[in-house]
């Protein structure tokens, strides 16, 4: 099996610890799933890196992670995504620098390795939209995911899943219990489209929207909740890892949970040494 994650690789930069972590949604899918996924399979990433110091932390992370990286090198910079931390854990975002990604479009390169693809894992945010539609664009013949995020800021808020509904099979949203209306608004859009929908609620647990009843997760109990940065990334490598063996939605969700239990108890959504 080829599983490829498609998007943001760069850094996360730890304003609180003086730290420069390699990250991004993409990179930190990808480096759980690499773990998670049977070693025979093929795990790797498509983005986009500048030409500064901050690409050459990324592409350490990819060969040490083993990930099959597709690199379109452009000059410019490496997206830099800026961290503080509250004394509960709680990731507290600074500010998003996406830097070169902002002009990054697919090239044939890329779609061919889309292309052969069995599980193909995007990414859309405000920044990236223009790259998420060339994505979009690139048909691959496997399971199709869509991280959405909390929508916040994209054109059109929910109406992208919509306008993109013919390019995935399965969405996953970062949401808070008080989103009960988009919530909603979400479940009937995953029926009217067959489509299934994975959202997390952070200490609230998670959902899955789509099939004739709403399931739920509680979120797994930790003893310290250290960082959540990436914690919905891991909770997808989760998701996905599972559903490509069982079909089973609420096994699932299950490991979603646990995987992303596991994450809050670390600084960064995967171990890496510095």
């Amino acid at each position: 099996m080829r599983v490829t994650a498609v998007g943001d690789c760069g850094v996360d930069r730890y304003l609180d610890l003086g730290r420069d972590r390699p990250g991004g949604i993409t990179l930190n899918f990808a480096a759980n799933a690499r773990r998670l996924f049977p070693g025979t399979d093929t795990v790797g990433v498509v983005t986009a890196l500048g030409t500064d110091r901050e690409a050459r932390l990324v592409r350490r992370a990819l060969a040490e992670l083993g990930l099959e990286a597709c690199v379109a090198e452009l000059d410019g910079a490496t997206s830099i995504q800026y961290i503080d931390h509250h004394p509960s854990g709680e990731k507290i975002f600074v500010r998003y620098e996406q830097g070169v990604l902002g002009r990054y479009r697919l090239g044939p390169r890329e779609r061919e390795v889309i292309a052969r693809s069995d599980v193909l894992m995007a990414v859309v945010y405000a920044q990236i939209e223009g790259f998420f539609d060339s994505v979009m664009e690139s048909p691959s013949p496997g399971l199709r995911a869509v991280d959405f995020g909390d929508l916040s800021g994209v054109t059109g808020g929910a109406g992208i899943v919509e306008r993109c509904r013919e390019g995935f099979h399965l969405g996953f949203f970062g949401l808070s219990a008080s989103d009960g209306a988009l919530i909603d608004a979400l479940e009937r859009l995953a029926r009217r489209q067959h489509q299934l929908f994975a959202v997390t609620l952070g200490g609230q647990g998670s959902l899955v929207l789509g099939g004739e009843q709403r399931l739920s997760c509680p979120a797994v109990e930790v003893a310290q909740v250290v960082d959540t940065t990436g914690a919905g990334d891991t909770f997808a490598a989760g998701f996905v890892r599972e559903y490509c063996a069982s079909r089973d939605a609420a096994r699932s969700l299950a490991r979603g949970a646990e995987e992303a239990a596991a994450a809050v108890q670390r600084v960064g959504a995967f171990p890496w040494e510095d």
